[in-house]
């Protein structure tokens, strides 16, 4: 099985997936218009599916399949961070 989601949290402008592996990956939190939408309350109440790989927000009924997440797919627009050293790059890179 590919690394499996723990953890969600956002800044301002991304949103950042923990992984088992402990490294997070962000993505430009416009990618998902109904979380840049949602209140920091309604983001924080989200689920995890049992095997790791969706997670739900019930209170704005959004979804999130991993496995189709760009950076799973071999796109480069998400970034790989390490979320055990709290340091992430500035977004947009360059």
């Amino acid at each position: 099985m590919e690394a499996a989601a723990v953890g969600v949290r956002f800044d301002g402008v991304q949103l950042f997936l923990d992984m088992s592996d402990g490294g997070a990956v962000a993505f430009p939190l416009d990618w998902f218009p109904v979380l840049q939408a949602a209140t920091a309350a309604e983001r924080e109440h989200f689920a995890i599916s049992m095997d790791h790989q969706q997670l739900f927000w019930p209170e704005i009924n959004e979804d999130v399949n991993v496995p189709a997440l760009p950076s799973f797919l071999g796109k480069s627009a998400a970034r790989q961070c390490d979320s055990r050293e709290g340091d992430f790059p500035a977004w947009p890179p360059g």
